[in-house]
């Protein structure tokens, strides 16, 4: 018997609605309810949590610490009806509760044991299914690590064993999505960082409804793959998940102390679940160039970079700043060459536009040309030269990226490996 069917079987034999939560009020399962309901029942199962008002009045009340059934009284503050709360231990573990509403009537001594009693029928099936969820989530969860971080034959395998488990729709196509925060000096501990990077992927995954999502979190970001599909309808448009995905990360991740902000990368969309690394790399390139040049956008599409694409294979290449502009490191050993660096950029960014580049750098004008002057001396340019101005703005763009910041797919194969997380 599944737990649904059990909640729907303790309900039926007790003659009013029941509920399971696990140990962090959060739904596992419910029957069908009557006109006896409350809006903290109402929130629960809508929400699928009652809120952490309530969370924190059980607490007060030392629900966490309960093994015997017994009584709640009225909250009428928070709207919330007499209840009979059931907790659920198998041996020494915790499991959860099992709730009734004690409305109209309160549950008489003879209900209560009969609970107590389905309670510990309700342990049995829980633990089992426990266990076997814990057993799927450990494979499918190789199988993810495997299709995003693998090689050859271990991917293609990977794809047929999400594929023929049903956690990825058959003969979709494949998009990747990844979270990334960009934190602040010292940033979150790493665990918590993990365990929010975690709650995010579980709220948008709920939110939007998908049910074909691969997801795997990393130390620091996390991936989705969801499906897609020439077919409109078939499946939640990518960039509607993407958003879905900077919502939850704004209320769950970019909370956390240390995370400055969160960015959303979407990778270009392949025909074949075993392409998923090439989406997750772009994906993962598109959210490193948005930290990187300041892309002022919080969902950044891999085809959309542009030009940060063409800058972004250089610098793969290993092309540095010096090959391209020599001077640059003349200009920057200056005692004022990081600020001479800002201005360059500037300029050249708004098209050496003098006057909108000296309202954005709080500058006059003659500061502005003066400023100007020693770059062109310092660097031996000629800014007046349109080849001449390409080469310093390209070099000052690969200072930007460097050329070890960002991983490729080669270095995500060496995770599998070594078995890093």
């Amino acid at each position: 018997m599944s737990i649904q069917q059990t909640v729907n079987y303790i309900a039926q034999v007790l003659g009013r609605p029941a509920l399971i939560e696990d140990r962090k009020q959060r739904v596992v399962a419910y029957s069908p309810q009557s006109n006896f309901i409350d809006e903290v029942r109402r929130k629960t199962i809508l929400e699928h949590h009652a809120g952490p008002d309530v969370s924190s009045w059980l607490l007060g009340l030392g629900v966490n610490q309960a093994r015997e059934s017994f009584h709640l009284p009225q909250n009428a503050e928070l709207n919330m009806l007499p209840r009979l709360c059931v907790p659920i231990w198998k041996s020494n573990l915790p499991l959860g509760y099992l709730w009734f509403i004690e409305a109209p009537d309160r549950m008489d001594a003879l209900d209560v044991e009969r609970a107590h009693g389905l309670g510990d029928r309700l342990a049995e099936e829980w633990y089992r299914w426990r266990m076997q969820q814990n057993t799927a989530a450990s494979r499918n969860s190789v199988s993810v690590r495997n299709l995003l971080l693998g090689s050859g034959e271990t991917v293609a395998r990977a794809a047929e064993d999400v594929t023929e488990d049903g956690l990825f729709a058959a003969g979709a196509a494949v998009r990747a999505l990844v979270i990334r925060p960009v934190m602040t000096a010292g940033g979150p501990h790493a665990s918590e960082l993990r365990e929010r990077l975690d709650k995010t992927v579980r709220a948008a995954t709920r939110t939007c409804g998908q049910i074909n999502v691969l997801s795997l979190v990393r130390p620091d970001h996390a991936v989705l793959l969801v499906p897609t599909s020439d077919t409109p309808g078939r499946f939640p448009d990518a960039e509607d998940t993407a958003q879905r995905l900077l919502a939850a990360a704004n209320d769950i991740l970019a909370t956390l102390p240390g995370v400055d902000r969160v960015i959303v990368g979407i990778g270009e969309g392949h025909d074949r679940l075993d392409r998923a690394q090439e989406s997750y790399t772009n994906a993962c390139r598109a959210t490193q160039i948005a930290v990187a040049f300041d892309v002022p956008d919080r969902i950044v599409h891999w085809g959309r970079l542009g030009v940060y694409r063409s800058v972004y294979s250089i610098a793969a290449h290993g092309v540095q700043a010096s090959d391209v502009q020599a001077g640059l490191a003349a200009l920057l050993s200056e005692k004022d060459g990081r600020t001479l660096l800002k201005t360059a950029e500037c300029y050249l960014n708004l098209g050496c536009r003098v006057q909108d580049a000296a309202a954005q750098l709080n500058l006059h004008r003659t500061s502005l040309y003066y400023r100007l002057e020693r770059i062109e001396r310092i660097v031996g340019v000629d800014l007046q030269d349109g080849v001449q101005r390409l080469g310093l703005h390209l070099a000052i763009m690969l200072t930007r990226i460097g050329t070890d910041q960002f991983a490729d797919a080669a270095v995500y194969s060496t995770d599998v490996a070594s078995g890093a997380a």
